[in-house]
């Protein structure tokens, strides 16, 4: 089954470095699945999935009226930390610093810059959502007023093409009635020759009032399509000015993001090169203490075989027998005296006493 082009699984070892680069790629996520892998190397690592979606909606037609939030999910237990192989304790000389207090510095150095990275682009994210919400809430409300505005615009522009049409339908039934009391006279009054000359004159009255009437009537339908034509034009004023202050809060909140994604990025390229700085000065630490180490115990070898082959050589020297062998040579048998005397002279001189006749 495919996946949807918004949903992307990544691995690798580090949990929070993987979300952290998610996050600056795509904005806002949501973690779908997670779950521990083997990585190519042999090492345990992190497989997650996440779907993300754009901090904007699409660009063109009618902003849509803010939706409600959803509550956020729960968190996702994240599997126990993997123990850290324990490396073998560095054999230090008396005096010699360990390599450790590098890699110490180097892995505080790039906690703290992730930790702030995480704050600065929690913060941008925060602040751009509240600048969204902010400015979908003003959208939203000066829709409705612009809506209740045009509403109004109408209903009084309805009302008063009404009363116009009202007031002159009640003005040509009034003048009809003026016009026909007048006639019921003029007939009660006139004589029966007149009477055809009189029916005459009230049509025509009749006729100028009915085209008065017309007349007026079209004169309030005009007004009131004036009217509702500047309502509606208010109204579409209203509602550009509400697209540009939401097109405005929009580059400004893609601003904030951009500029968040920025310092992020400057800070975990700084941490690493800290980071590679250190492990660099570690490793050569290293390798100066296991030289020394080696030389040390090299010098010390040397020093315990001369000391041997000086303690041999004295052993031979000061002996009974090498003793007693020397005075013969030099052609007389030494009395127990004489061997100890020479004995001691040997041990008090540090050295071998040559005989006599030896060269010295």
């Amino acid at each position: 089954m495919a996946l949807e082009p918004s949903v992307v699984t990544v691995t690798g070892p580090d949990r929070s470095a993987l979300l952290t680069d998610l996050t600056l790629r795509f904005g806002h996520i949501e973690l779908v699945s997670e779950r521990e892998v083997v990585l190519p190397g042999g090492t345990r690592g992190h497989e997650l999935t996440v779907r993300h979606r754009p901090f904007t909606s699409e660009p063109g037609g009618a902003v849509p009226a803010p939706e409600p939030v959803a509550p956020p999910p729960p968190p996702v237990p994240s599997a126990p930390p993997l123990p850290a192989p324990v490396a073998p304790a560095p054999i230090t000389m008396p005096g010699s610093p360990g390599p450790a207090s590098g890699a110490g510095e180097a892995e505080q150095t790039v906690a703290d810059a992730r930790a702030e990275a995480q704050r600065l682009l929690a913060e941008a994210r925060e602040q751009a959502q509240q600048a969204l919400d902010q400015g979908r809430a003003d959208a939203a409300q000066l829709r409705a007023d612009a809506r209740q505005e045009a509403e109004r615009v109408a209903a009084g522009a309805d009302a008063e093409r009404e009363r116009a049409v009202a007031e002159a339908r009640a003005e040509g039934e009034r003048a009809a009635a003026e016009i026909r009391a007048e006639a019921e006279r003029a007939r009660q009054e006139a004589a029966a020759a007149e009477d055809l000359r009189v029916q005459q004159a009230v049509a025509a009255r009749l006729r100028a009032i009915e085209q008065d009437s017309s007349s007026a009537i079209s004169a309030a339908e005009q007004e009131a399509r004036r009217i509702i034509v500047a309502a509606t034009e208010e109204a579409a004023g209203i509602r550009a000015a509400a697209e540009d202050e939401v097109a405005a809060i929009r580059a400004q909140a893609r601003a904030t993001t951009r500029e968040a994604r920025e310092q992020a990025d400057a800070l975990l390229r700084e941490a690493r090169a800290q980071a590679d700085v250190a492990g660099v000065e570690g490793r050569a630490l290293t390798e100066a203490v296991r030289d020394a180490q080696h030389r040390l115990r090299e010098l010390g070898n040397q020093l315990t075989a001369q000391l041997q082959a000086a303690q041999k050589d004295l052993t031979d020297r000061t002996s009974l027998h090498s003793v007693q062998a020397r005075l013969r040579a030099g052609g007389r048998e030494g009395t127990a005296a004489e061997i100890a005397d020479h004995l001691a002279r040997i041990l008090r001189e540090g050295g071998t006493v040559d005989e006599p006749g030896e060269p010295r």
